[in-house]
């Protein structure tokens, strides 16, 4: 697929499965409401007091944050699962799309934490060496120029592979919930994957943060002028359930568009089977469109030639996929949807399926 194709099916199965994309999405969103409800009667209920200060509603406000982040990437893991079954011609339901997601949910938050941690460390760095350059700068010599031009050279680089860091992460949600590929190797899978996806990648960022944002003008802009109306904490609640809604909105189209690109990058590095991959994760396909009856006149043979009779099928039940691969070097059973051996890490072609 292109880039058009990407996000012309993301757009085609987010208007097709709108509200169940949007009851996968929602549920994280739903803690929204109590927690700035807690912010309003804390900051403006009980005398002005900001919320930080007052120990019963952070001891409160912390575990719904925590919730919160469990439950968004969850939510996100269950909406990539949903769009992979559809790809391959499942029909999934919300209980199939969160369960596999939910003992991936500490694995999901653990990966992140590594990607994010790796191009944090990097964008920190590169923000370091930008500081370092101001001060170098201040002495106003020679050297001081040079000095400072190398430390700004070094930190625009530096921050450059920060942001490659982050986006070859992006398909680390995608590699965990279809492959079961966990902790550093999931963010080493999502590198590889994205290895020939950067310009796919950039695109579809920029396209899902177009939508956003305009969805989130469409709602936000009304709040604001209620809030500057009439204030008060009662309001305020109200303008964050209208930006919640925005979000739901708006997050399913990242994630429908990155699926996509996590089969399209398979299929172009690997040749991926995607009858294995729907049989790997379980997805019983639709049945097929009836073809056309032929409803032109028989031709029938002339009288001298015998009837040609029908082939014998054979006998037994057909030859189907397994559900793995049998490990050239070591003979280790490799699921069909993993790409190479957890054991001894050599690549297994797809063709060596053992029934």
């Amino acid at each position: 697929m292109s880039t058009g194709d990407i996000l012309d099916r993301t757009v085609r199965l987010y208007r097709r499965h709108f509200l169940h994309t949007l009851a996968i999405v929602s549920l994280p969103h739903i803690l929204i409401v109590p927690i700035w409800a807690l912010l309003g009667v804390g900051a403006w209920g009980r005398g002005g007091t900001p919320p930080w200060q007052n120990p019963a509603v952070m001891a409160v406000l912390v575990p719904f944050g925590l919730a919160y982040l469990w439950l968004y990437f969850v939510s996100m893991g269950a909406l990539a699962r949903s769009v992979s079954e559809r790809f391959l011609g499942g029909t999934p339901t919300i209980w199939t799309a969160y369960s596999p997601v939910l003992r991936r949910s500490l694995s999901l938050i653990w990966a992140y934490f590594l990607a994010s941690l790796a191009g944090g460390a990097v964008l920190g760095a590169g923000g370091g060496l930008f500081a370092a350059a101001l001060v170098v700068f201040q002495f106003q010599t020679t050297i001081g120029y040079v000095i400072a031009a190398v430390l700004g050279i070094g930190a625009i680089l530096t921050v450059v592979i920060g942001v490659r860091i982050l986006f070859r992460s992006f398909l680390v949600t995608q590699v965990i919930v279809i492959e079961d590929v966990r902790g550093w190797a999931a963010f080493k899978r999502s590198w590889k994957l994205m290895q020939a996806s950067v310009r796919k990648t950039g695109m579809i960022l920029v396209f899902g943060i177009v939508v956003a944002f305009v969805i989130s003008f469409l709602f936000n802009v009304p709040a604001g002028m209620v809030m500057a109306l009439k204030p008060g904490w009662s309001v305020m609640i109200l303008g964050r359930l209208l930006d919640s809604i925005g979000q739901i909105l708006s997050a399913p189209i990242l994630m429908i568009a990155f699926t996509l690109l996590y089969y399209d990058s398979r299929i172009r590095q690997e040749a991926f089977d995607l009858e294995m991959m729907a049989k790997n994760l379980g997805v019983s396909p639709g049945p097929s469109a009836p073809s056309q009856v032929n409803t032109s006149p028989r031709l029938t043979p002339p009288p001298s030639t015998p009837p040609t009779r029908p082939q014998a099928r054979p006998a037994g039940p057909p030859k189907s996929y397994g559900a793995f691969k049998a490990c050239p070097k070591c003979g280790a059973q490799v699921p069909n949807i993993q790409p190479s051996c957890g054991t001894c890490g050599t690549r297994v072609p797809f063709g060596l399926s053992k029934h």
